[in-house]
């Protein structure tokens, strides 16, 4: 699931930094917090959200997730101010900390012994 860690989402926001900054009229450095508040808010949740959606259908975090992880991405293309563009990206990482830990499990259980870590990486690489 494209960006249910924080490698692939923040490459991108990394990558447009300077086209962010200037649609949205902040520094550099403010735009950065992007990626910041998303990767804090992703640790912080992830073991959280793991407890919390722990007796759920894997699929409901997995396919909810995605869903829900599209429809902000696809928001963000319309936002025109930076608190609602950050407040979106805090979004993205719950969604994202919520979904990550159900797909890391699937990828364990799914996979045979020898290569339950080989599976979990997969998933992390995605």
């Amino acid at each position: 699931m494209r960006g249910h860690h924080t490698g692939p989402d923040d490459f991108i926001i990394a990558g447009i930094l300077p086209a962010i900054s200037a649609d949205l009229e902040v520094s550099e450095a403010a735009a950065g917090q992007l990626v910041i508040a998303f990767s804090i808010t992703y640790a912080v949740a992830a073991p959280i959200m793991a407890v919390l959606t722990a007796r759920l259908p894997r699929k409901v975090p997995i396919v909810g997730g995605l869903v829900v992880f599209a429809a902000i991405d696809f928001a963000t293309a319309f936002v025109t101010t930076y608190p609602l563009l950050m407040a979106l990206r805090v979004l993205a990482a719950l969604v994202a900390a919520s979904a990550s830990p159900a797909a890391f499990s699937v990828a364990g259980t799914l996979a045979e012994p020898a290569k339950i870590g080989r599976a979990i990486g997969t998933v992390t690489a995605v």
